[in-house]
Order: structure tokens, then C-alpha cells, then sequence
């Protein structure tokens, strides 16, 4: 097996783990919460991921590209990295400055300080940890060892300590734990890169990563309008409870997509790396399947969502999350949309160093999601939230598509594509038609995807999609191997 094949089913593994965590953790806490409860914490949550995007000014993403062009030089990446340190944590500082101001002049936020103090230790374990490092270096069976141990370690005090709505603060504190607080362990294996002792103290220059940290960090801030702005303005102009009933349907789709968006964590610093030396038509290569892979398994999920979004909430959330249903079903789509500006933004263009291009995509994305956010949340809440989401990810991705095709090694409407688009509507029918004849939630989240997976995988079997035929082909590589090794 290949180290990219390797390092995806390691990544795969990591992010399942990750997305199963909230999976796990909040139809349990949102039973014991409520609403109002998960809706508060995520508020303040929302806030606090934009004090660590302002601290970060988008070193995570320039330093992943960075440490990987420099991965075979072990002085050159150990300086990068020492140097981009020094610069995040400098930064930090200025980050737990804004916490202050804001928690002695936000009205909503001096209510609960406690809390939103509890939230921001995000920001700290956010800083240490120097995930971009271990991605640079392709070192993805040390994350997902890591992140596996620790949250199942946040899910078991999860369920120990937090019994009833009082219990805010813990379910806050294994929430930071849960997504952040591994990387207090990163501190140790950093050490394995990271050597201060082969450089001199006045040879580090940590400020020349600043302003093409910069450059990222605009990109970034474009992204997170539409990513964080949804629930901050939800709960400015609205209350906890939609935020409460707006996390649940974004949540469910974010554990769905970061399945199919693992790839991208793999394939970038990869890529990087080819572009660093030059390998144009390797990168081509990857490029097109990465797209293939996002297409050919995106579509057909996003519309299972919709078939399956009641049982899904009443199963996960509870039935107090009723209006949640139809968020929900308006916001599936985004799993498709999202998935392919990634590969078109962070895999093909930012390699490239056309960060502008993904700039000016992403910046009309934020556009219009602003100006929908203002004129239909008033009216439409949580849904109007939603339909604002699907309309700006769908400029980002057709700007994105239009402007930077001239580096863009694929192109979207294809026969294959359009196959499998047909191949999903064809899937939906019968799924629809069980669903109106089962009423146990349990059992159709269990029939339904089994059912139109097997539709699915017939058709794109019979299609000769390449996707499915070169998994098929890895399949039965591993069990002629596992049976040579047997016998």
C-alpha cells in the first residue's frame, strides 16, 4: 500500500473518531441542554473561534505548505517550524487580550463570563498544538492514535459528569477537551522536528512568515463570515434557542463531510510537495482523483440526508429539535458544494500559490452570505440561515470554477459526473418510498443507507466509475494478500 493510501486510512480513521465525538456527545447533551443550552455554549463558541482566527492570521494552512516543501531538509524544517512558532505564540498573547475586552463590553457574553473564559482555553490549546507540523510531515498515525485516546477519554467523563442542565460547564470543558485537548501531548513529539539547538537565536527570523501568513489569514477570515457568522448572527438576531436548533442540522452534516474532506488534509501537503519539485503531471494526476472521489461519494450522501433528516434528528437531537428537521434538509447540499471548492480552492490553487484566486471566491461567498444572514434570519431563523449558507458556498464554488480554470486540472460537468448524479436520483426513489412506509426511526437509518448504498454501488459498478473500480481493486488486492499471508 502506498504512503498516501496509508496516510488517508490513518486521516480517515482520525477524522471519523473526530466527527463520531460530537456524534456521541451531543444527542446526549442536547437531551439534558436543550436548545437553549447547546445553542449558548456554541454562541459563545462561534466568538471564540474568531478570536483563534485572529491569533492564527492563517498559519495553520501557509505552515502545513511550508513544512512540507521543506520536510526531506531536517535543519530547514526545523527552523521553519521554530520560527512559526515563535510568531503563533506572540500572537496568542494578543488573542487572550481580545477575550478580556470583549468579556467587559459584550452584553451577551458578561451574562456567563465563567463559561465563555472555559471556552477560550481553545484558543491556548489551539496554539501549542502545531497540528500543521505533523500534517507537513505526513506524521498522521500520531494524530489519529492521539485524537482516538483523548476523546474517547472526553466522551467517558462526558457521560459520568454531566446528568442535568446545571452541569453546563463540564459539557463545555469535554467539549474544549474532546476537539482541542490533545494537543498538549503534541508538546513532547514536537521534539522529533523541532531542534532549537541547531540554530542561533539571531538567525531565526519568525517575522518573514507574517505577511504570507497574512495572505492566507484574509482567506480565512472570508471563510469563517459564512462558517462561524451564521450562528454569531443567529444569536444576535435571534436567540440561543435557533442556534440550538441550527447547530443540530449543521452538525449532522459536518460529520457526514468531514468523511469525504479527510482527503484533503492528506492531499495537501502532498501536493505541496510536488509542486515543489516540479512534478506537474503527478499533481495533475492527484488533482482529478481527489475530485472524482469528492464527487462520486458526496452526492449521493447529501441525498440520503434529506431522505433521512427526521429520523436523524428525532434519533440524535430528540423531538424538542422538530424545527431543526427542515434546517436540516436545506443544508445538506453544502456537503457536495463545500467538498468541491476544497479540492479546487485548498488542493489545486493554494499548492499553486494562487491563494488570490481562492480570495476573490471566497469573498464573494461572504457577500452574499452576509447580506442573505441580514435579510432572512429575521424571518426564516435557523432556515433562513441555512439557505444562505447553500447560496454563498454555491457562488464560492462556481467563482471559483470560472476564474481559476485555467488551473484547474478538471472539469466538473463530465459524463461521469453526470452519471453519478442520475445514479443518486435513481437511489432516491425507492428510498423515499420506504420511508413512507416505515415509521421506525431506528430501523430506516439502518434499511435506508443499506439499501440505496446497494443501488448505488451496483450502478456505479455496472458504469465502470473509476472511483468504485479502483476501490473494488484495493479490496481484493488486500484479500489475495491477507490469503497468501494465511496460508
Amino acid at each position: 500500500m502506498t504512503s498516501i493510501k496509508k496516510n488517508y486510512i490513518f486521516n480517515l480513521l482520525n477524522t471519523v473518531t473526530s466527527l463520531l465525538f460530537p456524534l456521541v456527545s451531543f444527542p446526549y447533551a442536547s437531551r439534558i441542554m436543550l436548545a437553549d443550552g447547546i445553542g449558548q455554549v456554541n454562541f459563545f463558541q462561534s466568538i471564540i473561534n474568531y478570536i483563534v482566527l485572529l491569533s492564527s492570521i492563517g498559519i495553520p494552512l501557509y505552515a502545513i505548505r511550508e513544512s512540507a516543501s521543506v520536510r526531506n531538509d531536517e535543519k530547514g524544517l526545523s527552523r521553519v517550524s521554530l520560527e512559526i512558532v515563535i510568531l503563533h505564540t506572540s500572537l496568542t498573547a494578543l488573542g487572550y487580550l481580545a477575550v478580556g475586552i470583549i468579556c467587559m463590553t459584550v452584553a451577551k457574553v458578561t451574562v456567563d463570563i465563567p463559561l465563555f473564559l472555559l471556552l477560550s482555553t481553545t484558543i491556548f490549546f489551539n496554539a501549542i498544538g502545531c497540528n500543521w507540523l505533523f500534517q507537513g510531515v505526513e506524521d498522521f498515525k500520531y494524530i489519529t492514535i492521539r485524537g482516538i485516546v483523548v476523546r474517547l477519554l472526553a466522551i467517558l467523563l462526558l457521560f459520568v459528569f454531566v446528568r442535568t442542565r446545571d452541569d453546563l460547564m463540564w459539557y463545555a470543558g469535554f467539549t474544549v477537551l474532546g476537539t482541542v485537548g490533545g494537543n498538549v501531548f503534541n508538546l513532547w513529539r514536537m521534539r522529533r522536528y523541532i531542534k532549537p539547538r541547531l540554530h542561533r537565536l539571531g538567525e531565526l527570523r519568525p517575522l518573514r512568515h507574517l505577511v504570507p501568513s497574512l495572505r492566507i489569514f484574509v482567506l480565512n477570515l472570508i471563510i469563517s463570515i459564512y462558517v462561524n457568522l451564521d450562528m454569531v448572527m443567529l444569536g444576535f438576531m435571534k436567540d440561543s434557542t435557533a442556534v440550538g436548533y441550527y447547530t443540530a442540522a449543521s452538525k449532522i452534516t459536518t460529520v457526514l463531510m468531514g468523511v469525504v474532506s479527510s482527503l484533503g488534509t492528506v492531499m495537501l501537503p502532498r501536493l505541496s510537495n510536488l509542486i515543489h519539485e516540479g512534478r506537474m503531471e503527478e499533481f495533475n494526476r492527484l488533482s482529478r482523483k481527489a475530485i472524482d472521489f469528492v464527487f462520486t461519494f458526496s452526492t449521493p450522501l447529501f441525498i440520503g440526508l434529506i431522505v433521512l433528516a427526521p429520523s436523524l434528528i428525532h434519533l440524535f437531537c430528540g423531538q424538542s429539535y422538530e424545527p431543526a428537521i427542515r434546517t436540516l434538509m436545506i443544508i445538506s447540499p453544502v456537503m457536495l458544494i463545500i467538498g468541491l471548492s476544497n479540492v479546487m480552492g485548498i488542493q489545486v490553487l493554494y499548492p499553486q500559490r494562487k491563494e488570490n484566486l481562492v480570495i476573490y471566491s471566497t469573498a464573494v461567498g461572504a457577500v452574499i452570505n452576509f447580506s442573505l444572514n441580514c435579510l432572512l434570519i429575521p424571518k426564516y431563523a435557523q432556515d433562513g440561515a441555512a439557505i444562505a449558507t447553500v447560496v454563498a458556498e454555491t457562488g464560492v464554488t462556481l467563482t471559483m470554477s470560472i476564474i481559476g480554470a485555467k488551473y484547474i486540472p478538471f472539469w466538473l460537468l463530465n459524463r461521469q459526473n453526470l452519471i453519478v448524479i442520475l445514479a443518486s436520483i435513481v437511489m432516491l426513489i425507492p428510498c423515499i418510498i420506504v420511508r413512507n412506509y416505515i415509521n421506525n426511526d431506528t430501523i430506516l437509518i439502518i434499511i435506508v443507507p443499506l439499501m440505496g448504498s446497494l443501488i448505488y454501488g451496483i450502478i456505479m459498478y455496472v458504469t465502470s466509475n473509476p472511483v468504485m473500480v479502483e476501490m473494488i481493486g484495493l479490496v481484493k488486492n488486500r484479500v489475495i494478500k491477507s490469503g497468501r499471508n494465511k496460508y
